[in-house]
C-alpha cells in the first residue's frame, strides 16, 4: 500500500504527537479522578503509537530505498 505525503503526514502526527499526548491525558486525568484501569488504557495507548510509528518507519525506509 502506498501513501502519498498528505496521509504520511497525518499519521506521522498521530504517531509523534497526538497519541503520546492523549497516553499523558488519560494518565493524568485518571489519577487525578481516581479512575480505575487507567494504566491499561495508558499502555494500550502507547502501544498504538509505537506500532503505528514502527509501521511508517518500515515505510519511509522502503520509499526511500526505491
Amino acid at each position: 500500500m502506498l501513501l502519498d505525503n498528505r496521509h504520511y503526514d497525518t499519521l506521522k502526527w498521530i504517531a509523534l504527537i497526538l497519541l503520546p499526548a492523549l497516553a499523558v491525558l488519560v494518565g493524568g486525568l485518571g489519577d487525578l479522578y481516581h479512575l480505575t484501569f487507567r494504566d491499561q488504557a495508558v499502555q494500550t495507548i502507547n502501544l498504538l503509537a509505537t506500532f503505528l510509528g514502527a509501521l511508517l518507519q518500515i515505510s519511509s525506509h522502503h520509499y526511500h530505498q526505491s
